[in-house]
């Protein structure tokens, strides 16, 4: 009996999986719409406890701020990525020729009489089809971007008659108390993940800005748009955070001092943030082992590739804090857990 339970939960494990891949271009709109509805609600939940004297903003001006505030966000990202792309593209013959340079300076250190040139490293790419790719792929971005926004539209109606469809579903008040209870918890321990993600991401990411700016790296602020989002993917965010202005300064520059400069000054304070600050302030909230972060990393990177390794963490405090609330699903939310101490099941 054990031997055939064991093969169902292994067949359905693979079965969900397989239905992740697959339907990934049905998945990924929705969950990312979901992502920003909750974004826009928890950001008109913060201007709702506002206060003018005795007055507080009314729910619906609470979320029209929120949106607002979000659009502007989004709007200011992409005007950062979209000029620094333009002028990255503009550098890159001098980039192309610094880098040729340093490969040959690298392979006399290393002996070989002569290193290809660029050009004819990437002689056999086939342009037509690489530039078809990349087409594909702006395409498929620029169009999922509006599918997002429609699904994170309908949440926010929905939300409005959620209430009632779960009073509905549970007619029960005890039952509908332990549901809700439930649901509070997930959205207390993702608000809180967000918010001290956010914060030390942005502290991060200034802390960047600052020290390229000093050195004088090439787009600065577009390494610390990065090095913010960057923040939020676990463990391998902060080595390609570290890794990528380092390895720019190091091309730009003749010498090797900006490039230990940015490397020995901003390295060290991302790795305190990620491994040091984070921890102690964030604690035992999420209770999520650092196993687990990093098999999520890599199978929801592997699932949905960059934007699954943004979400793997939110994803897993969902999935472990659902698991722990069914007798049946708790030993998994154990395993999943850092420490064993999962709340008790508060569903029947």
């Amino acid at each position: 009996m054990m031997l055939l339970r064991t093969g169902l939960w292994v067949v359905i494990l693979a079965a969900t999986i397989w239905l992740l891949v697959v339907g990934r271009g049905l998945l990924l709109p929705l969950v990312l719409g979901l992502v920003v509805w909750y974004m826009v609600d928890a950001a008109a939940d913060s201007f709702e406890k506002l206060h003018f004297g005795r007055h507080k903003l009314p729910r619906w001006t609470a979320v029209v701020a929120a949106i607002a505030c979000i659009a502007v966000f989004f709007w200011f990202l992409g005007t950062v990525i979209g000029r620094n792309i333009k002028a990255v593209l503009a550098a890159a013959p001098d980039y192309e020729t610094r880098l040729e340079t340093m490969l040959h300076r690298g392979a006399q250190l290393l002996g070989f009489e002569q290193m290809p040139t660029l050009p004819e490293m990437f002689a056999r790419i086939n342009l037509v089809d690489l530039i078809g790719d990349v087409a594909g792929a702006l395409a498929n971005v620029v169009g999922m971007i509006g599918v997002v926004l429609v699904y994170a539209a309908f949440f926010l109606v929905e939300q409005i008659y959620f209430g009632r469809k779960l009073q509905a579903l549970f007619p029960d008040p005890a039952r509908l108390a332990r549901v809700r209870d439930v649901l509070d918890r997930i959205s207390a321990d993702i608000h809180r993940y967000i918010q001290i993600k956010s914060a030390l991401a942005a502290m991060t990411c200034a802390v960047g800005y600052a020290v390229m700016t000093l050195v004088g790296v090439d787009f600065a602020g577009f390494w610390a748009v990065l090095i913010f989002f960057l923040y939020f993917i676990p463990t391998l965010g902060s080595i390609v955070a570290i890794a990528a202005p380092a390895l720019l300064t190091l091309v730009q520059f003749a010498t090797l001092t900006p490039f230990l400069i940015v490397l020995l000054v901003f390295g060290p304070v991302q790795i305190l943030m990620a491994n040091a600050v984070e921890p102690a302030i964030m604690g035992r909230s999420l209770n999520l082992s650092p196993l687990v972060i990093i098999g999520s990393l890599m199978l929801w990177g592997t699932i949905w590739g960059v934007i699954g390794m943004f979400l793997c963490v939110p994803i897993m405090v969902v999935l472990m804090i659902v698991l722990a609330n069914f007798e049946q699903t708790r030993p998994i939310a154990i395993l999943l857990s850092a420490n064993g101490e999962v709340p008790r099941p508060a569903v029947d």
